[in-house]
Formats: C-alpha cells, sequence, structure tokens
C-alpha cells in the first residue's frame, strides 16, 4: 500500500525526565510543559516523538499526521484509540476522548500507527 504522509510537531519544553515515554500520549500542563497522559480514557495533546531527558529540555510533540504510539492493549486496524492512564494507546470505549484511528495495531507493548484526529470526539 502506498502511503503519503504529512507530519506536524511543535517543540514544548518537558516537565520531567521523559526519555522513556516516547510515543505515548502527552498533555500540556498549567506550567506551559509536557506532561504524560495519566489518565485513561482523558483528553491528549498529541504524541510525544523523541526523548526529552530533563524538565525544562524541549519535547517534539505531534499534532497532525500519522504517529507511532505504544499500544496499551490489543487494538485492531481501525479501531478508535483513547490513551490509557500510562499515555499508551487502547481501544476507545463509551465516554472516551478519541485521540485517533489505528492505522497498524498489535499487542499490548507493541509500536502501532494512529491517524491523529484534529479535533477530539467523545466516544457515545
Amino acid at each position: 500500500m502506498a502511503r503519503q504522509e504529512a507530519k506536524l510537531c511543535v517543540s514544548i519544553p518537558a516537565s520531567a525526565d521523559l526519555s522513556a515515554a516516547q510515543f505515548r500520549f502527552v498533555l500540556t500542563n498549567s506550567s506551559g510543559q509536557i506532561a504524560v497522559v495519566a489518565s485513561a480514557g482523558g483528553d491528549a495533546d498529541g504524541v510525544l516523538d523523541d526523548k526529552p531527558a530533563a524538565a525544562g529540555r524541549p519535547g517534539s510533540v505531534q499534532i497532525f499526521g500519522i504517529a507511532k504510539v505504544v499500544l496499551g492493549g490489543t487494538v485492531t486496524a481501525g479501531d478508535k484509540v483513547q490513551s490509557d492512564a500510562a499515555g499508551a494507546a487502547s481501544s476507545a470505549a463509551s465516554g472516551d476522548h478519541v485521540l485517533g484511528r489505528a492505522l497498524v495495531g498489535g499487542a499490548s507493548g507493541a509500536l502501532g500507527e494512529i491517524l491523529l484526529t484534529s479535533s477530539h470526539h467523545i466516544l457515545a
């Protein structure tokens, strides 16, 4: 399958050492820094695309396009995905913020690919 991609990332300072959080969903906190999403089914600003190793270091947050993500459970291509409590992608359930749609699924711990949504939707 041929794929044409566009990817948009923004640089935001990290709130802590996020070197172990690459390819996980992140949020911007009240200090304007990024932190790993800590609540299942909640909102996210994007996916951490690199490994900032200390607080204040810039992190690249992907906010548009096809993103690599760590899977937090078994995800099937075509599933709408949300964040779990560790920032990993899992299949969305009723009431969850849909953050994207899986293009490449897999088992928990694997790297999948999602098409990030441009706006957040709650799965009814």
